[in-house]
């Protein structure tokens, strides 16, 4: 495992995306005062996973994005990148050549963490770098004053440093963790023996209820083939009434049709009868003039005859 580059983006003095490629060898950045070199350590220990402001010189967490100056504006996040050449020596313990670590931090408090551009947790980065000497509290990250404070502490304060040396760093955190998965199941077992106790309580009117359920399901069993009886004796009721109907309709069909076809043969025979009432109405009128005609005549021979006689 090697160190190939460090790449930052808005994280303290660096606002724009600056990568440093770190060839094999020893790599010595050198710089006046005030021109960010310590924000390089910084960068490398806060992408590592470290959550302490203070740990990498500042009083907040969005200390660490670039607050500005009078010439540019501030940035909204702060995101640094790790790449290692994972071919060489005591490798990481991923199926990868090369293995970049990403932080990204927003002035909302939101946090991103990636492994070559794979959302994890923190924890799963704090666990990868474990007995490699690289993690947040790693001995091969040692920043201003460090070395004077390790020297000051008292031997069971620098024990840490050691055992992240000896590589059981690794396995106390895993004790830790087991102890803790322990405890979280040793309370969850307290809490099921709480909860068996207050149900042993219940049982009684519980197997009242119990009995009352099933007897409740036995009826609605009952009900239910009842329930499906009536409806299939009802569907079957409708489609007999429905096959009635339909012969019905079509029988008052038929007769509607003959009917109609009765109509239209009494219309055309009453329209020849009216045809023949016309007829005789106009001949009746013209044998009433020629009788009147015969009468007129009659009465004139008539006179004429009276007439002759006297």
């Amino acid at each position: 495992m090697r160190l190939k580059s460090l790449e930052l983006q808005g994280f303290k003095s660096f606002p724009d995306r600056t990568k440093l490629n770190i060839d094999t060898g020893m790599t010595i950045v050198v710089g006046p005062n005030g021109s960010g070199k310590p924000n390089i350590s910084d960068a490398i220990r806060w992408v590592l996973g470290e959550i302490s402001s203070k740990n990498i010189r500042g009083t907040k967490m969005e200390d660490v994005i670039f607050a500005g100056t009078d010439a540019r504006r501030p940035m909204g996040y702060a995101e640094v990148s790790l790449t290692f050449d994972n071919t060489v020596g005591e490798k990481l313990p991923v199926d990868y050549d090369e293995v970049t670590v990403t932080r990204k931090y927003y002035r909302s408090g939101d946090s991103d963490y990636m492994i070559n551009r794979k959302p994890v947790r923190l924890k799963d980065i704090t666990e990868l770098f474990m007995n490699t000497g690289l993690g947040k509290s790693g001995y091969s990250i040692i920043g201003q004053g460090r070395i004077a404070e390790i020297i000051s502490k008292k031997s069971e304060d620098r024990r840490g440093i050691f055992e992240e040396a000896a590589g059981i760093s690794k396995y106390h955190y895993k004790k830790s963790e087991a102890e803790r998965k322990l405890e979280k199941a040793d309370d969850n077992l307290s809490r099921v023996t709480d909860i068996l106790k207050e149900l042993e309580s219940r049982v009684g009117p519980l197997e009242k209820d119990a009995e009352k359920a099933r007897r409740y399901l036995e009826l609605y069993g009952e009900k239910k083939q009842i329930d499906v009886g009536l409806w299939l004796y009802e569907i079957d009721s409708i489609r007999t009434r429905s096959e009635k109907l339909q012969r019905d309709y079509e029988i008052a069909k038929h007769e509607l049709e003959m009917a109609e076809d009765s109509l239209q043969s009494l219309e055309r025979q009453s329209q020849r009868l009216l045809e023949r009432l016309k007829e005789n109405q106009e001949k009746s009128e013209n044998a009433r003039k020629e009788f009147t005609a015969l009468t007129e005549e009659k009465h004139s021979a008539e006179s004429a005859i009276l007439l002759a006689e006297n």
